[in-house]
């Protein structure tokens, strides 16, 4: 993205929270380096993971961040990383975006948004077996950074569960 405005660089400590519940998002995070990661904690205190965003990937809430109202989620590192921040004063002056990082912009949301719609059906209609496999081919340099709670939790099961899959799986090779 060659003329988008970056408000910043900045280091995020693993653990730091970039964004909370209640928040008014007013900033985009694009990943250089380590990983970050978006979720909500329901009622009873249990964290599911929306998505990750490991180098190269764009996290924010847009609807949040487009509407100004509260955000329903949290935005963390998972890892020390380093991030381009854009701000939604850099973001909403499109006029001033060249044509090449008006695509790049296109594209990034749009496989965004193929993501999360596919991350929806399969956790509607696939096995857990299936969802992670699906996982592993959408983050494959995720599967030996993450923790077993981490990507249990996204694919919707519980991590005994996923050990249970990975074993069957490893014998099947």
């Amino acid at each position: 993205m060659n003329n988008l405005k970056i408000s910043k660089t900045r280091t995020v400590a693993k653990g730091e929270i970039l964004l909370s519940k209640g928040d008014i998002c007013k900033q985009g995070f694009m990943v250089k380096e380590g990983c970050l990661k978006s979720y909500v904690i329901d009622n009873a205190g249990k964290e599911h993971i929306l998505q990750f965003a490991p180098e190269g990937w764009l996290i924010s809430d847009l609807g949040s961040f487009t509407n100004e109202e509260p955000t329903m989620i949290f935005i963390d590192a998972i890892e020390n990383s380093v991030v381009d921040v854009i701000s939604k004063f850099d973001f909403d002056d499109l006029n001033n975006l060249d044509k090449e990082t008006l695509i790049s912009m296109n594209i990034k949301y749009r496989n965004n948004l193929i993501a999360s719609n596919k991350r929806i059906i399969n956790l509607l209609s696939s096995t857990a077996e299936h969802r992670y496999n699906e996982f592993t081919q959408l983050y494959p340099t995720l599967v030996q950074r993450l923790s077993l709670k981490q990507i249990a939790s996204f694919i919707g099961i519980t991590p005994e569960y996923l050990s249970d899959i990975r074993r069957k799986l490893s014998g099947k090779k």
